[in-house]
């Protein structure tokens, strides 16, 4: 079979030195960002990823200096699987799901196993290079679906980046591994010259998959802040920077929706909690504060709100909830607290709460209409007597 046209040759051995050259820098950076991150974001497993490409292509080139046998050549094959699968857990260790070391140990065990028997068999090279190829596009396509996951739920550029980069990946691999033999070419020389302009390819998604490695943990940290500024640190729930933010988003989403009702605004304040403080410390009414916290996420639903809106005051946020809902979901968080026994260190302590409910006049009402007539409707309920819940009008 002739080849329909000749395929241009690039300077293999050229392109092998960037290659190596590009993933030693890559591994540095990741490296670094590995140590400054203490690990986190599976970076030690992208670092490892980077470091075999660099060390396996480097280990080729001294062989090939030395004259070493030819077997011992297909260690650049061979380090690309052991790269792919690194690639794998470092996604899913990214994105905090269960490793999966023994499948993907296995697997790649078994494909370096098949380079070895090539190698040792005598068979030619691109035999090994096809089949090392389609093994690394498996590995970089159970990469990719996790990924496409996370991306349908999160959205982002970071994510969308290593979408695409992993995409073409893993394209680039199944591709290369077809395209880079004879067969195909026609001709052992033409196999070759496909093979350099396939390793051009491979260089440009190294780079990009640096990139969006970097921008993916950037954005991670990103997260981490907004989220340190928008949660309370004792009970985990949001403060009211966080309230504003995740109020406005559901409000857009009724209006998105053409919903009828609007957002339902409790607020929910300790029944003479500074004796608590008093009698048993504040280390004790950091217990029964944090206890509460828990109790209230237990009464949510998923898009539902539990803020801590400062000392001992708290809020919850209800969407599309009707008056006698409201009313009953507030009596049954009431009641839930007063049968609570809360375990301190400095003994048990019972406990009870006030609260006040506002239900939306329109679904535009401001937000701090809402919690304005809450508060009045919680101190509303303070002067009936303490551990009841009232209505705004």
């Amino acid at each position: 079979m002739q080849a329909p046209f000749l395929y241009p040759s690039l300077h293999v051995p050229t392109l092998l030195i960037v290659y190596q050259v590009v993933a030693t820098l890559m591994m540095i950076v990741t490296l670094g960002g590995a140590w400054g991150a203490r690990g986190r974001h599976g970076l030690w497993l992208w670092a490892a990823a980077f470091a075999v490409i660099a060390l396996a292509q480097l280990l080729r080139a001294v062989l090939v200096g030395i004259a070493a046998p030819t077997g011992l050549l297909y260690i650049g094959h061979i380090g690309g699987v052991i790269s792919s699968g690194l690639v794998l857990l470092a996604v899913r260790a990214f994105l905090g799901l269960r490793l999966h070391w023994p499948p993907v140990a296995v697997f790649v065990g078994l494909a370096a196993l098949a380079s070895a028997l090539v190698a040792i068999t005598g068979l030619a090279t691109w035999v090994s290079l096809s089949l090392t190829l389609a093994a690394s596009g498996v590995l970089r396509f159970f990469a990719l679906l996790p990924i496409l996951r996370a991306w349908h739920k999160q959205g982002g550029f970071a994510l969308g980046l290593m979408m695409i980069d992993l995409a073409l990946s893993v394209a680039a691999h199944l591709l290369r591994a077809g395209t880079s033999t004879p067969a195909f070419a026609g001709s052992a020389e033409q196999a070759a010259a496909i093979n350099s302009l396939w390793l051009l390819v491979f260089i440009v998604l190294l780079i990009g998959q640096a990139f969006a490695v970097l921008l993916l943990v950037n954005s991670e940290l990103q997260r981490s802040l907004w989220s340190m500024i928008e949660i309370d640190p004792l009970t985990g729930l949001f403060n009211r920077r966080g309230l504003r933010n995740r109020a406005d988003r559901l409000r857009q989403r009724g209006l998105r929706a053409k919903a009828d009702a609007g957002l339902v605004v409790a607020m929910i304040d300790f029944d003479h909690f500074k004796q608590i403080n008093d009698r048993h410390g504040h280390a004790a009414g950091d217990v029964v504060l944090k206890g509460l916290g828990q109790l209230l996420l237990s009464h949510l639903r998923p898009n539902d709100l539990a803020v801590r809106m400062g000392g001992e005051e708290f809020a919850v946020v209800w969407q599309e909830l009707g008056e006698a809902d409201a009313l009953r979901l507030a009596e049954r968080l009431r009641q839930s607290v007063e049968d609570e026994v809360f375990s301190t260190d400095a003994g048990t302590i019972k406990v009870t709460v006030s609260v006040g409910i506002a239900m939306p006049r329109s679904q535009e009402e401001a937000l701090d209409d809402l919690l304005g007539r809450a508060d009045a409707a919680l101190y509303k309920a303070k002067r009936a007597g303490r551990n009841r819940v009232e209505q705004a009008y």
